[in-house]
């Protein structure tokens, strides 16, 4: 690591906050739904999902970019806003987004009933035309991305058969396309499901969110695990700071010293001693916290992990 990356990083952790808190308040995370954020490897954009209320008729990729120690007013990603596109994720080195989208795939086609995997390319200071990853993609839904420094990528699998669990699969990328892929096995995929996750970028560690698995503190909490050799160790409960609500769509980013994840808090848990006033009732509405979906940060160390992204226990 260079000196002023060094330096920088150095910084990010003297901020980086103990306790979760709101990203980007008013800016980033505000009265709408924001769910799935994706950092550039400076930590200085965010690519994130913005949704109608009910988080299901309708989601576009949005993004911000952090210039003069503020975050700028976020704006529609240049490759998105037509259909329903969610769950970005780049690649550790900033050159591939991945994303899923029901959108066609071919121009003329219907809209698709499942989401697929798709990926645009950097070119320039610009993003190429977005391609499907037919490899990838089946006739099941296919969502949240990520993929590791040597091109592995591992997606969550809806299955379209009734009762059917989310599962998480690792796709390796081998002579320029993606090879057979496999469904990873217990402790992380079990009968709770695994979805909405994060690998790191020299896959040391997982992290997804699991449905009332044993241990669990809400009905979706976030979990760790660390790779032992071809298996992985048993999921770590990231804990009761983290998991309020039903919590998703984790991602670390080393630059900032921070975990990102999204959380959907109730508007109201416990009586008030004071009546609202019809003013406080309006800005509560107009604010973040307000029920929707909101993106936190805490960090790092915070969960038990290392900054430049290397496992610790």
């Amino acid at each position: 690591m260079s000196t002023v990356a060094s330096l920088a990083l150095l910084a990010s952790l003297s901020t980086a906050p103990t306790a979760p808190r709101i990203f980007a308040a008013d800016v980033v995370s505000t009265a709408h739904e924001e769910f799935g954020a994706a950092f550039s490897p400076d930590g200085n954009t965010v690519y994130f999902n913005r949704a109608d209320p009910t988080r299901y008729t309708f989601q576009l990729i949005m993004v911000s970019h952090f210039r003069g120690g503020r975050w700028t007013k976020p704006e529609v990603a240049p490759f998105s806003g037509r259909w329903r596109d969610i769950d970005p994720a780049l690649s550790p080195d900033g050159r591939r987004l991945f994303f899923a989208s029901n959108r066609p795939v071919k121009e003329g086609e219907p809209v698709r009933k499942d989401f697929d995997v798709w990926m645009v390319e950097r070119e320039g200071s610009g993003w190429s035309t977005p391609r499907h990853v037919p490899e990838v993609s089946t006739d099941d839904t296919e969502t949240n991305t990520s993929v590791t420094a040597n091109g592995t990528l591992y997606l969550t699998r809806m299955p379209s058969s009734p009762g059917g669990k989310r599962a998480i699969h690792r796709y390796p990328w081998k002579d320029g396309h993606y090879g057979p892929g496999e469904k990873l096995p217990a402790p992380i995929n079990t009968e709770h499901g695994a979805g909405n996750h994060f690998i790191a970028p020299d896959e040391r560690y997982l992290l997804f969110s699991s449905e009332a698995r044993p241990g669990s503190l809400g009905t979706y909490d976030l979990w760790v695990s660390f790779r032992e050799g071809t298996n992985w160790s048993t999921p770590r409960n990231l804990g009761a700071a983290v998991n309020l609500g039903d919590v998703l769509t984790p991602v670390v980013v080393p630059a900032r010293g921070v975990l990102v994840y999204a959380s959907r808090l109730p508007f109201q848990v416990e009586s008030r001693a004071t009546p609202y006033t019809t003013e406080e009732f309006d800005a509560r509405l107009r604010a973040p916290g307000n029920g929707q979906g909101d993106l936190y940060e805490v960090a790092l160390s915070a969960v038990g992990l290392a900054a430049d992204t290397a496992a610790s226990r």
